[in-house]
């Protein structure tokens, strides 16, 4: 409900500001018989207004300085993407490497883990052997 009033506000001020600033509207409004004929000059006057404030905007926008800036602000976007990029390849590139470093490191503890094992199976086999050999 907050942003409703808020909203009115707004739109109150704005056409404040408008028929403060509108002499003819002002006068046309007091001529007129009932409210709504006062709604169609308003409307009137905003529809006119409105399509000479569009057309000052595209004039504005289509302006040579309005444009270069339009295309730096492209040209600053592009170079940050790009540093984005690059910095997102060097953080892949070091992950990968501490991947490989830790894969590396894996398969010589397996090898470790398994000359161990081995080892171990032949001294147990061995034992057995003697075991047997004193049995028979």
């Amino acid at each position: 409900m907050r942003k409703f009033s808020l909203l009115l506000g707004a739109l109150g001020g704005m056409f404040a500001g408008y028929l403060f600033s509108n002499k003819r509207l002002r006068e046309e409004l007091a001529r007129a018989q009932d409210p709504e004929a006062a709604a169609r000059l308003l409307g009137r006057h905003l529809q006119r207004d409105g399509k000479n404030l569009a057309r000052q905007v595209q004039d504005f926008v289509e302006s040579d300085e309005v444009q270069r800036n339009i295309k730096k602000a492209k040209k600053y976007a592009l170079e940050k993407v790009e540093d984005a990029k690059r910095e997102l390849g060097k953080i892949v590139s070091k992950a990968e490497e501490g991947a490989s470093d830790a894969a590396r490191g894996g398969v010589s503890s397996l090898k470790k883990t398994a000359k161990s094992s081995l080892k171990k199976a032949k001294m147990v086999a061995r034992r057995a052997h003697i075991k047997v050999r004193k049995l028979s």
